[in-house]
């Protein structure tokens, strides 16, 4: 009697992938309230998941990108506040969502994985050739 020994291995959600399926969001939204295909922002928006995904390191980029956007909560208040004066309704509330996203992403800071002294010492000996 053979038993099935493949485990299920359930993943959590990349940031990187949350902040794609927001901007896809928003661009779905603002393409459905009748911006068009070629305005700055459904353009700027693609711009945005094209260089996700082209990233060689994706979540490491929006990392950088959130950093960016969001030093501190007053540069988060500003931009809120500024897309408030500016759209209203579902574009109002993706865009909202993305910048919740990118600004919960600018305070966590990246994890870091301990080595051993092996392993540094293996890195240390690739870095110096």
């Amino acid at each position: 009697m053979v038993l099935n020994t493949e485990i299920e291995v359930i993943t959590q959600e990349k940031h990187a992938d949350k902040i794609v399926n927001a901007l896809k969001a928003l661009v779905k939204t603002t393409l459905c309230n009748g911006f068009s295909k070629t305005s700055y922002l459904v353009t700027d928006h693609i711009k945005y998941i094209k260089k996700i995904h082209s990233s060689d390191n994706p979540e490491a980029y929006i990392r950088f990108t959130a950093r960016k956007l969001f030093p501190n909560e007053l540069a988060y208040l500003e931009k809120v506040e500024k897309i408030h004066a500016k759209y209203r309704d579902d574009v109002l509330s993706r865009f909202e969502d993305l910048y919740t996203l990118y600004y919960q992403l600018s305070k966590e800071l990246p994890k870091r994985r301990k080595i051993t002294s092996t392993e540094a010492d293996d890195i240390l000996a690739e870095l110096l050739i």
